[in-house]
């Protein structure tokens, strides 16, 4: 593929990506309230989680260095050792589910990753999430899926190019970044 091609792909998917605006309040809020933000996904979504969570603990807040409101952002795709132990234990659709069943309280964050939304791991973490009263935001491709379904908020790119859905989704996370350092 040319340059200039997939360049048009991005801008043309920047233009279609949209999102519940509630979403930045749920996740500023979220200091405030003392909610956990969890947030997982598959492949290159386990990778912007990753980032999202390094993102959210730092560089969205501006006081980070003093010590002051800071995000509680955990990665549901980056603890390898109890990922394998439930894997081989259980399932692989089990693997956020249970760190959420471990970890979460009710009014926590889950944030969910998934270019088709339709990863049974997502969907069941998706589901524990709504069943632990948890407030689910779901950031999709492609048709949105049942993680679109699930979700109390959507963040949505409706392409059927797991490249472009998730440069979207990265950008997005950008994004968030930038809103929540910013916000007054």
């Amino acid at each position: 593929m040319e340059w200039d091609k997939y360049k048009s792909k991005i801008i043309k998917g920047l233009n279609l990506f949209n999102f519940d605006e509630k979403i930045l309040n749920v996740i500023s809020g979220s200091v405030k309230n003392n909610q956990k933000i969890f947030i997982g996904g598959n492949g290159g979504s386990a990778a912007t989680a990753s980032h999202y969570v390094c993102d959210f603990s730092k560089g969205a807040n501006k006081n980070w260095k003093k010590g002051k409101n800071r995000f509680q952002a955990i990665n549901l795709s980056s603890n390898m050792e109890y990922i394998t132990a439930i894997s081989n234990d259980l399932d692989y659709s089990e693997i956020f589910k249970q760190q959420l069943i471990n970890l979460a309280s009710p009014k926590d964050v889950c944030i969910l990753l998934s270019a088709s939304g339709n990863s049974p791991n997502v969907i069941k973490a998706a589901q524990c999430a709504k069943n632990l009263e948890m407030i689910v935001i779901g950031i999709t491709g492609f048709r949105g899926g049942k993680l679109k379904e699930i979700s109390d908020y959507s963040a949505h790119i409706p392409m059927d190019s797991y490249e472009v859905c998730e440069d979207i989704h990265s950008i997005f996370g950008h994004f968030l970044t930038c809103y929540l350092r910013e916000r007054k």
